[in-house]
């Protein structure tokens, strides 16, 4: 079932309806139209769709089989990337956009695709750290040969981050487009190359900057993966998932990638409070947080 409630800002909980009837607090968070855009969720008709597969199973069968909250705030970035998409798709020309399509694994709604050089777009608003990766670049501490002098570091070397070279990590994305071109192909449409138009939701800021991060936008091109990676991937999550709702069975706990080694269960995930591993997380974290 889609998320029903919200979650105000004292941390109570009310369903949608009575929020926008009237407001528990008094005075709202958010305007009317932007608590209903974030209200409105994709409902499950058994069909699992792209981005529903690169999720951890366990996230994805939370989501669907427990009634959850919506923290607006948490939400925001989201409302701003659906508005963006909307917005965008008014100046389609003799292109595709916004195109949902199906195969045997599932359904995918693609961004943007420009026939005239087979160019298929998925425009994604990202903090300027994942777009740091998506281009191939990592942050590493080294020692700058200067040490403390005063203070209660004194002694201890002085440190820099500096940016390196690495490959492109944005293995999500890859597959999410992988299996969008597969779609569009399979209906007749060649695809030659994908893009990520990211738009960085920090720009301009000092972090970003420190990131190697000194535009708002970049089209970061996006490699093929062979059809049949993609295929087995997605299917085997699609498996899982569907075997896990029709037999109620609790589904393996999300990978350290799928979790973002935690950090996702600890304050992004919309359903970690129905989940052992999450609640364990918090835990763990709120203790060294007291420390």
């Amino acid at each position: 079932m889609p998320a029903t409630k919200f979650k105000c800002p004292d941390g109570q909980e009310i369903p949608f309806a009575d929020c926008l009837r009237n407001c528990r607090l008094g005075e709202r968070c958010l305007s009317k139209r932007t608590l209903r855009m974030i209200a409105k969720q994709r409902e499950w008709k058994g069909e699992p769709s792209t981005t529903q597969l690169l999720k951890g199973t366990r996230e994805a069968y939370l989501e669907i089989t427990h009634d959850y909250s919506l923290d607006p705030m948490g939400e925001l970035f989201r409302v701003l990337g659906s508005k963006a998409h909307a917005f965008l798709e008014e100046f389609t020309d003799n292109e595709l956009t916004e195109e949902r399509l199906r195969d045997d694994i599932g359904s995918g709604q693609f961004d943007f695709y420009d026939p005239e050089d087979c160019s298929l777009y998925d425009t994604k608003t990202w903090g300027s750290f994942k777009v740091m990766k998506a281009l191939g670049y990592s942050q590493e501490t080294v020692e700058t040969g200067e040490f403390f002098k005063t203070g209660p570091r004194k002694g201890l070397a002085k440190t820099k981050k500096v940016l390196v070279q690495t490959d492109p990590d944005m293995k999500e994305t890859e597959i999410q487009l992988n299996h969008y071109r597969m779609m569009l192909e399979a209906a007749g449409f060649p695809v030659k190359k994908m893009y990520v138009e990211a738009i960085v939701r920090d720009g301009g800021t000092y972090a970003a900057q420190g990131r190697g991060i000194d535009k708002n936008g970049y089209l970061i091109p996006v490699k093929f993966l062979p059809d049949q990676e993609v295929r087995q991937y997605l299917a085997n999550k699609r498996d899982e998932l569907l075997w896990a709702l029709e037999t109620g069975t609790m589904p393996e706990p999300c990978t350290d990638e799928e979790c973002w080694n935690g950090k996702k269960c600890a304050g992004y995930c919309r359903v970690a409070r129905f989940c052992d591993v999450a609640g364990n997380i918090e835990e763990k974290e709120d203790i060294e947080n007291a420390g």
